[in-house]
């Protein structure tokens, strides 16, 4: 029986033998002749795999197993996220628990044209024509079955001497069940949705005005314990809870000596679909010399992100202590500042799916009390989106402002042009 199987494979070798013309005078004939062949050696193969199928078949059958003949047959993509996943980000502020570490890192670059200036601007206060936004390098995932670790570096602060800003995220992450992680080290606060959002797949060009006053560089440092309530009891599924406690005062080394408290809950209902989420800074935050009086950073906001047919909605309110600094390695502080005065942002932002590669969106954007120049400043913004590939996008932004804002994520142009791609 096994050497009547073994002989299957030897019209193999003569299928495979280079000299399938000879004796053939003619083009007809040579073809006739190589069609025989190939059916001969479709034929072949596929008594080999019989023959394949029935020593698996016998080998189940002594072992006592049921196994299964393994092909190889491609594996097929991903599935593409859906129009609700996007809009919703179920996953917003996850840990990175969910991947292994890889020796590749993650890559982003955000290229971008900038071009007429809004009437207040001036040179220091724009980009002109082309410029790199954003280039950047990530490795997150697990290291071990308990521990993971998330590192990103970034380049363009370099041109500008900000070497403060290099490092990104640095932080190592800790399982003790399935439900909690804790994290320790440099990452985005547990504040809001425009914070916590990637600018890797951000549909507008920057965040609202607010996050680059209230949450300049989006980071902190400290140790922030992540809950999935939905681990504990069923009614709570789609619950996150975050708890963290910061240094404050722009996420560099702590210059008052006292710590920032921060509490975010959100609930993502797949059904309908809707997240909702709640957050709350307490804290404190350093005084102009000379300057005496209230020194809270204190903040509290809400967001909500709604998925209706092909339109998706996001809209996000903050409140909090006018900010008393800009980001920087040395406190730099703003000319408006009063102990005690508040700052409002609210920003409400709409998406509309074309098709499954095409958007178009617009948005509005109002910061109250502009630690800066005092003003209130209000931007709508237009766009077009277009997917190239699974990896990247182009983006045209056309915005009106009022006026200048000074966060860590100017945009003071009307227009601009956008090429994203990551890997």
């Amino acid at each position: 029986m096994t050497d009547r199987r073994l002989a299957l494979f030897i019209p193999i070798v003569f299928c495979a033998s280079p000299a399938l013309g000879q004796g053939s005078t003619t083009d007809s004939a040579r073809v006739a002749a190589l069609e025989t062949q190939l059916a001969d050696a479709q034929d072949t193969l596929r008594q080999l795999q019989a023959v394949i199928d029935g020593l698996a078949s016998e080998l189940s059958a002594i072992s006592g197993e049921t196994s299964e003949v393994v092909r190889d047959e491609p594996v097929p993509p991903p599935a593409p996220e859906s129009y609700r996943d996007r809009i919703l980000v179920g996953d917003l502020g996850g840990q990175v628990r969910d991947s292994e570490i890889e020796p590749r890192p993650e890559l982003f670059i955000q290229s971008r044209y900038h071009d007429d200036p809004i009437d207040e601007a001036t040179d220091d206060d724009l980009t002109h024509n082309f410029g790199l936004n954003r280039m950047e390098l990530r490795w997150a995932g697990r290291v071990s079955e308990r521990v993971g670790m998330g590192f990103e570096i970034q380049y363009h602060p370099a041109p500008d001497g900000a070497a403060e800003e290099l490092v990104n995220d640095a932080f190592v992450e800790l399982y003790p069940s399935d439900a909690i992680t804790i994290r320790a080290g440099q990452f985005i606060k547990p504040f809001g949705f425009d914070i916590q959002h990637s600018s890797s797949v951000r549909e507008s060009p920057e965040r609202g005005i607010f996050a680059g006053y209230f949450f300049p560089g989006q980071r902190d440092r400290g140790v922030m314990v992540t809950a999935d309530l939905g681990e504990f009891t069923d009614w709570l599924g789609g619950t996150t809870l975050f708890a963290g406690v910061l240094n404050g005062n722009r996420f560099f080394n702590d210059s008052n000596d006292k710590l920032n408290y921060n509490l975010r809950i959100r609930k993502v209902f797949n059904s309908i679909p809707l997240a909702i989420g709640a957050s709350v800074q307490s804290g404190t935050q350093l005084l102009p010399p000379g300057l005496e009086g209230n020194d809270d950073e204190n903040a509290y906001g809400i967001d909500l992100q709604y998925v209706v047919g092909r339109l998706g909605i996001r809209a996000e309110y903050v409140r909090g202590n006018t900010p008393s600094t800009v980001l920087g390695l040395d406190p730099e502080f703003v000319p408006s500042f009063s102990p005690g005065e508040k700052s409002t942002g609210i920003a409400a932002f709409f998406n509309y799916s074309l098709s499954a590669r095409d958007d178009i969106y617009w948005r509005w954007d109002r910061f109250d009390n502009d630690p800066v120049s005092g003003r209130d400043i209000e931007a709508f913004n237009v766009g077009y989106l277009r997917s190239i590939g699974p990896n990247s996008r182009i983006g045209i932004d056309y915005q009106t402002k009022n006026d200048v804002t000074f966060n860590d994520d100017e945009l003071n142009n009307r227009l601009s042009v956008s090429w994203n791609v990551w890997y």
